[in-house]
């Protein structure tokens, strides 16, 4: 269990008790994927797929669980459903967000102000069929997702229709680069400049000159460069990074 955590809940209890559960905490959760509202414009995601990248349900029921206890934000994303992240996993996290009263929260939403419980959930990438396929499954729940794309200059009508009705059903369109490449290796063979201007600065203008109003930037395989974060923050309000460059 996480300091915060553990601080959470020992401060619920006598302190004999409070005393005896601190002492007795173990590193669980990682509530760097937390977003405490506060003015950090640099957020850190994890990934809940369970198809490729195998990743337990005990670490996405405790990273939800710590958002009703510390009412954060979770931040989890997925990317293909059917391919990378299954059905099956998508209704759990749902369910769970459900019997915990969890918010869903978009990306937009991610601003200071009061503490309330909340996971905010991406889609990455470019699989807008796949997206698409589970719309009546968001719609019937009520989720608020963000999708975060890259190749949008790929896709074709029908998949920039079916993106639009996406957003229209009241999810968020954000930037996730251009050709989805590795901002740090990039970065080290072609300098800052080419990837503010091949990769990173189009993604986002492509998405205003569609019509879409994106606030942030996610980093394809969530790996951030500090120079290109300062460059970026005067472009947009957020960036999400993965764990490996996750600052907290």
């Amino acid at each position: 269990m996480n300091l915060r955590r553990l601080a959470t809940i020992a401060g619920r209890l006598p302190p004999a008790l409070a005393l005896t559960v601190t002492l007795a905490g173990c590193d669980v959760t990682d509530d760097r994927f937390q977003y405490a509202w506060d003015t950090r414009r640099i957020v850190c995601s994890r990934s809940a797929d369970d198809l490729t990248a195998n990743i337990p349900w005990s670490t996405i029921e405790d990273q939800i669980t710590t958002a009703r206890d510390l009412e954060s934000a979770t931040l989890l994303h997925v990317h293909a459903p059917g391919i990378n992240v299954s059905v099956e996993r998508l209704a759990a996290i749902f369910d769970l967000a459900d019997d915990l009263a969890l918010a869903y929260i978009t990306f937009p939403d991610l601003t200071p102000g009061a503490a309330r419980a909340g996971i905010a959930l991406s889609f990455d990438d470019d699989a807008v069929d796949e997206w698409f396929a589970v719309r009546e499954m968001l719609r019937s729940r009520g989720v608020r997702a963000t999708f975060f794309v890259t190749h949008y200059y790929r896709l074709t009508e029908d998949h920039r229709a079916k993106l639009a009705m996406l957003a229209a059903d009241g999810h968020a369109i954000e930037a996730h680069a251009v050709e989805h490449l590795d901002a740090a290796v990039f970065i080290a063979e072609h300098g800052l400049t080419a990837y503010l201007e091949q990769e990173a600065l189009p993604s986002i203008t492509v998405l205003r000159d569609a019509g879409y109003t994106p606030t942030a930037f996610a980093y394809p395989f969530g790996v951030s460069d500090e120079a290109a974060n300062d460059a970026l923050l005067a472009h947009v309000e957020r960036l999400r990074v993965g764990p490996r460059s996750c600052p907290y």
